[in-house]
């Protein structure tokens, strides 16, 4: 897949100017590695943030985000750069919601994973449980 467009200035310019979070850096790269073959033109958002297990001690973490090649306005940057940070906490707030110390939506890091996508596990019976309580046949 490749996809071009040139480097999206409103974009760098809102990014130059966007206060968010103490130890919370933002910029934009032009050809950013990802790793796993990917590359280019990258959102990152690097923040500091308690040890999702270990909550005394204090982590640095870089979230990658490829920035689409579309011809936006300053306001749709804009939209897209506060929804690349609501990822982050969404990332961040499945870390450390926990119930019994246990965290239900942990994100997936593994490789291939979408780590913003919140997942529960459920079994195929859950799946096919209806609100009645019937199983319907597999």
């Amino acid at each position: 897949m490749v996809q071009e467009s040139p480097i999206p200035t409103d974009l760098v310019d809102l990014v130059d100017r966007c206060q968010y979070r103490s130890g919370w850096y933002l910029w934009v790269e032009n050809d950013y590695d990802h790793g796993q073959g990917c590359r280019g033109t990258t959102l990152v958002i690097q923040c500091t943030v308690p040890d999702s297990y270990n909550q005394e001690s204090m982590i640095k973490v870089r979230h990658l985000f490829p920035v689409p090649a579309a011809a936006y306005n300053r306001e749709s940057w804009q939209r897209w750069l506060f929804d690349q940070i609501l990822l982050v906490e969404r990332h961040e707030a499945m870390e450390m919601f926990r119930i019994n110390g246990e965290p239900p939506y942990a994100p997936n890091h593994g490789y291939g994973w979408n780590p913003y996508l919140i997942t529960s596990v459920a079994t195929d019976t859950d799946r096919r449980t209806s609100f009645r309580d019937e199983v319907t046949p597999a």
